[in-house]
């Protein structure tokens, strides 16, 4: 594999982003070519593929549409000569400012998640790479310490265990992990799982999370208090967590929220970004699944609110909301340890996805 292509989602409302840019990554040398925009749409802040690669999905995190008082949910379909994209359809999200979406594992439904109105939406995907009405709406309840980001429930992820049989809802508004079994013939696909409910400590806010390549683990970027607590997996018996680490240097005291959290392609080292210190948090993970601290080293830019590391694990990219611009980082697969190599004008970048 010579190049890596993947498509970057921007803020186009308040911000200078015009909506999907396409971008090719040399797996030589770590250059960007064809970085360009390649759809336009309203604030595609979060994006997937479809296993196929032939379809890309989109939020649009908006508050309104055609009005009705929720965002939308987007697909594309990909030109497999020129990655370039052309939308099919665009439907209403179920919720305000939908913030994250990911594929059911046999791509049968597009799960969102929308911030505002603590609600997760599925939609079935149609032939051809189109979307269908929603068919669930699960509206979260509660609230949390936090007199500002957690005066109500807000949804913030969405992911499936490595088997499909589980999907687990971060809920940023509430400090828990709300676990659902899956079941895709069934005409509600989503129900409450017989498994505890996780809690995180309250007022951490936990934002998005990751499995570990062996399924075995599960670890949590938590936005309101910048850390990653890591939780041992069972389907029998749920998530037990055994380790809290903080995202920021030791005895460093700064205004700072979490943003994205990504492992490498082998399992061995977790990343997170830091808003606020400006940085990408390194971790090394550890035969039971803990992890040490290795550093943090700087993003390059202002309030990194994504980034994504290439399939090979070479070169990991950063895009930031508030500089407009996107650096790009040699990985050591050693150590883990980052060092940049290239930065590119990008403007209002807050998702990256490779392909």
């Amino acid at each position: 594999m010579k190049y890596a292509e993947g498509y970057i989602g921007s803020y186009t409302l308040g911000a200078k982003g015009r909506g999907i840019y396409r971008f090719k990554l040399d797996l030589i040398n770590g250059t960007l070519r064809d970085l360009a925009l390649s759809a336009e749409t309203d604030n595609p802040s979060y994006l997937a593929v479809s296993s196929s690669k032939k379809y890309l999905y989109a939020v649009n995190e908006t508050s309104e549409y055609q009005g009705r008082a929720s965002g939308s949910v987007s697909s594309f379909r990909i030109d497999p000569d020129t990655g370039a994209l052309t939308q099919i359809s665009r439907k209403i999200s179920g919720g305000k400012h939908p913030c994250q979406a990911v594929l059911s594992p046999e791509d049968k439904y597009l799960v969102a998640a929308n911030y505002t109105s603590g609600t997760i939406s599925l939609f079935p995907l149609e032939a051809g790479g189109g979307l269908g009405e929603a068919v669930q709406i699960i509206q979260f309840s509660g609230q949390g310490p936090h007199p500002e980001r957690q005066e109500g429930p807000h949804a913030h992820s969405f992911m499936f265990d490595l088997e499909g049989k589980y999907g687990f809802a971060c809920d940023l508004g509430t400090d828990r992990l709300m676990i659902y079994a899956y079941n895709p013939k069934a005409s509600l696909p989503l129900t409450p799982a017989d498994l505890p409910i996780c809690y995180f400590k309250p007022g951490a806010g936990p934002r998005q999370g990751i499995m570990h390549p062996a399924g075995d683990s599960g670890y949590f970027l938590n936005e309101l208090d910048s850390t990653v607590d890591v939780l041992r997996y069972d389907r029998r018996g749920g998530f037990e967590k055994i380790q809290s680490l903080r995202t920021l240097p030791q005895g460093l005291e700064i205004p700072n929220t979490g943003a994205a959290l990504k492992i490498s392609p082998e399992g061995q080292f977790l990343y997170a970004s830091n808003r606020g210190h400006d940085s990408i948090a390194i971790f090394a993970g550890q035969p039971d699944r803990t992890l040490e601290w290795v550093g943090a080293v700087p993003s390059g830019g202002k309030t990194p609110r994504d980034f994504g590391l290439d399939p090979t694990g070479a070169f990991l990219l950063v895009c930031h909301q508030d500089s407009d611009n996107l650096t790009v980082f040699r990985r050591n697969p050693k150590t883990g340890l980052l060092k940049q190599i290239q930065e590119y004008p990008l403007p209002g970048g807050v998702c990256l996805l490779f392909l």
